[in-house]
């Protein structure tokens, strides 16, 4: 039988839904920028990973978008937050090479996702698209509690339903210690009224509100903390 939604749940999804005004195309603060091509974007059919890059980064710089890069490398990247220093991958056709995992500068990048994490994140991905549905809890349509709740079950860890009881039961991280895995709570209103996962490099998964889909997204720029289990 589905979950009975509780009022305060209710309250929890109805108020995500006034949240998305709220939502910047800022990338946390801190994160390395990738370097420039040296050369125009439509010379190279290639590009490899360097330090601090993000797949929105190599996107804007060889002009095209990170949907479609991440399109046209499924074969080497398991999710849009999972790619490494090193790794070569196709923006205008050519081949790509799959690098063995590195670790970059910064305890936020996705290259330090391993094990759990990157099961975590793969489990995220491969839900892209899925419609946000009120108390929602499963792939057919989920609320953003009910995402995270159902991500991390199919990586094998069990959490809280709601956002308050995730973030109630989660181990207080900072700002400075955030790593992809990690949960976001969002409380512009001052009590937790949205939750995220951490995908790196200034970017989460979430079910973001009424109308929208699980999407690969830029932090919100709005009061929140940080949890991990």
């Amino acid at each position: 039988m589905p979950r009975a939604i509780t009022g305060r749940h209710r309250a929890e999804c109805q108020r995500s839904g006034g949240l998305r005004a709220l939502a910047t195309g800022t990338i946390a603060a801190g994160l390395v920028a990738a370097p420039a091509l040296t050369s125009p974007a439509s010379a190279h059919s290639t590009y490899t990973v360097q330090s601090g890059d993000t797949l929105s980064s190599i996107a804007q710089n060889v002009g095209s978008t990170w949907r479609d890069l991440y399109t046209a490398n499924r074969d080497v990247i398991s999710s849009p937050a999972l790619i490494y220093p090193g790794q070569t991958l196709r923006t205008s056709g050519g081949s790509a090479r799959q690098a063995a995992p590195t670790s970059s500068d910064g305890g936020g990048s996705a290259a330090h996702a391993t094990g759990f994490t990157q099961k975590l994140l793969a489990e995220a991905s491969q839900l892209e698209g899925v419609p946000y549905v009120y108390g929602g809890s499963t792939p057919s349509g989920f609320d953003c509690s009910g995402f995270t709740q159902y991500v991390f079950a199919q990586a094998g860890k069990s959490i809280p339903r709601t956002s308050s009881e995730q973030a109630a039961a989660a181990t207080p991280v900072s700002g400075d210690d955030l790593r992809p895995g990690d949960l976001i709570f969002y409380s512009p209103g001052g009590s937790v009224s949205h939750v995220a996962i951490y995908a790196g490099d200034g970017m989460v998964w979430e079910a973001p509100a009424s109308g929208g889909q699980v999407r690969y997204a830029p932090i919100w720029d709005v009061a929140r903390s940080y949890g991990r289990f």
